[in-house]
């Protein structure tokens, strides 16, 4: 009889621990269904950062790119309006900084628009024959990085500060020369 009582508490105990068994991976499995673990949600704020981060960098360069090119519109009809004064009169007008000349009656360039500040900062400057060995337009007390103006030369010419239209001058100005 004692046996048969063992095998009976044995048996017992074998379905308790099997209950038991079964209550633990029953809650595992209830724990893993209910949502993310910290980690998880760490994991998927760090990758959305990243991305947040990339796609701001690549915004601003696409919209520091639209300002250049519009400036180089801008330059171009600047440009064109001195050459179109100088087919008229024979002769570019004279040396002036910050203002149109004051002897270019009749320049189609617009006032508002050549005392504005310049996307890379500073101001329009006109540089007469009168006072350099070519004719240009300057940006004067320019405040962007080096990388943005040779990006702006790129838009209007080679790329390169030191050759080209669009160029470091020696008084330190960058400036697109119309004629030499």
């Amino acid at each position: 009889m004692l046996d048969s009582k063992e095998s009976s508490t044995e048996h017992v105990s074998v379905k308790l621990q099997r209950n038991r068994q079964l209550r633990y991976l029953n809650r595992q499995f209830q724990h893993t269904q209910k949502g993310f673990t910290l980690i998880e949600l760490l994991i998927v704020v760090a990758i959305i950062g990243v991305l947040a981060a990339v796609a701001m960098a690549s915004y601003r360069n696409y919209i520091l790119r639209s300002e250049l090119t519009e400036t180089a519109a801008k330059l171009g009809r600047f440009s064109r309006g001195f050459e179109l004064w100088k087919q008229v009169h024979g002769r570019y007008p004279n040396d002036s900084h910050l203002v149109l000349p004051p002897d270019a009656v009749g320049l189609a360039i617009n006032q508002a628009d050549w005392t504005q500040e310049t996307v890379l900062g500073g101001n329009w400057n006109w540089e007469g024959p009168n006072g350099y060995p070519y004719a240009g337009i300057s940006i004067d007390g320019p405040t962007a990085t080096e990388e943005e103006i040779i990006q702006f030369d790129f838009i209007i010419d080679d790329g390169d500060l030191s050759s080209g239209k669009f160029r470091k001058t020696p008084n330190g100005r960058y400036t697109f020369i119309i004629d030499e």
